[in-house]
């Protein structure tokens, strides 16, 4: 993707003598991205897809309320990732109206922590077998505490095949909450299609409503 956006920008610059934006944009989204990777937010394929995007297509083709592409992508990106959070929301409050207790090793924690685990970790009736799940809880040498996961990066297979070999021998309780690393890469595909075709999501919501 580097190579082929590296030719498109040297193409466009022979053929239309524009350089000053394109070179703008790719800074500006380089920047960007490199902030969103140091603090976990972005992953390194992220970040890079973000930049490339920037190479192939510096300019605004729709509608946005800025004029490189690659922040009207990265402002979709952030939508997409909204619509996520509130599924796993709805599906929290869902086994919550079911009767399950998701809130016993939550109790010392603040509301503000407990919106976060709401938001980005989903509560499971036992540890899934699936390595892109993380325990959020981690079982110390005798007592089980549960820790909010902020960034992308943390947990390992390891740590859950300890949870899990830990909790047959002290119970965990009846259920679990586990933390997964959220797509962005099929979400960054996704709002690059919509940011080429519709524009600024986000501006296509206020002249709708």
């Amino acid at each position: 993707m580097i190579l082929c956006g590296l030719a498109i920008t040297v193409a466009r610059w022979i053929y239309t003598a524009e350089l000053l934006l394109p070179l703008f944009s790719i800074i500006i989204t380089f920047l960007v991205s490199l902030l969103l990777h140091v603090c976990k937010i972005f992953g390194g394929a992220d970040a890079k897809a973000l930049t490339c995007t920037a190479l192939i297509l510096p300019q605004n083709v729709s509608t946005s309320l800025t004029p490189i592409f690659a922040l009207t992508v990265l402002l979709n990106t952030f939508i997409l990732l909204g619509i996520l959070y509130t599924a796993i929301l709805g599906y929290n409050l869902t086994q919550y109206l079911k009767g399950n207790d998701l809130f016993s090793e939550l109790d010392s924690k603040s509301a503000w922590k407990k919106l976060v685990i709401l938001l980005t970790c989903i509560w499971l009736e036992k540890p899934p077998k699936s390595k892109r799940f993380h325990p959020l809880k981690h079982i110390p040498d005798s007592k089980t505490e549960a820790s909010p996961i902020f960034t992308r990066n943390r947990g390992s297979k390891e740590k859950m095949d300890s949870f899990k070999s830990k909790s047959n021998a002290q119970p965990y309780g009846k259920g679990v909450w586990v933390y997964f690393t959220k797509p962005l890469i099929p979400l960054i595909t996704l709002s690059v299609m919509l940011s080429f075709f519709q524009g600024d999501f986000l501006l296509f919501l206020i002249k709708f409503l």
